[in-house]
């Protein structure tokens, strides 16, 4: 929800700043290349340190303390930099950080369980949450303002949500790990 957001706010700044198809076409081009740049670069350096050395807990409370990171950056300095920043960092964590700690969430859960979550996650919880980041969009779409003022209190009202979840999940997680228990 919150990446698809910043993402439209990203994109309004960007038409502005770049009016035609091509220009737009070249900034879009860019983006992606800073995007899975540093989510290569993460993968590479950072995924595996961060796992080893913090856990799995901290993992899961980084990406969302990071998200809410940045979209207070788009907030008080609502600029493309900035919002083309906020959105790598979005996407490239998503693609390095979160991407792996949840797959690792699925160890302690039997095959049948692990199949039904990622199944129930991956199509439906990802399209819903899209959809629901659309329609955010598209409710405060005539106002750029109006998006920044409530685009922000959503993100940041879901990031508090987030963390919650992540540091239930995390501790959840030990526990099952350290006992050898698995979620059937």
């Amino acid at each position: 929800v919150i990446a698809t957001i910043i993402d439209f706010q990203m994109k309004m700044l960007a038409r502005a700043a770049y009016p035609t198809k091509e220009a737009f076409a070249s900034f879009n081009g860019m983006f992606g290349m800073f995007s899975n740049g540093l989510a290569l670069a993460f993968a590479l350096i950072g995924t595996s340190f961060l796992m080893r050395r913090y856990g799995l807990r901290f993992c899961l409370l980084l990406f969302p303390v990071a998200t809410g990171v940045v979209v207070g950056a788009v907030y008080f300095l609502p600029t493309l930099l900035v919002a083309t920043t906020a959105m790598v960092v979005i996407k490239g964590l998503s693609y390095a950080l979160n991407n792996p700690s949840k797959e690792m969430m699925y160890i302690p859960t039997s095959k049948d369980v692990r199949f039904k979550a990622k199944g129930w996650i991956d199509q439906f919880g990802g399209r819903s949450s899209k959809g629901t980041g659309a329609a955010i969009n598209n409710m405060f779409s005539h106002s750029m303002t109006a998006l920044l003022t409530y685009g922000t209190l959503i993100s940041f009202g879901l990031v508090g949500i987030w963390l919650a979840v992540a540091a239930y999940v995390g501790s959840r997680f030990k526990s099952l790990t350290e006992k050898d228990e698995v979620i059937s």
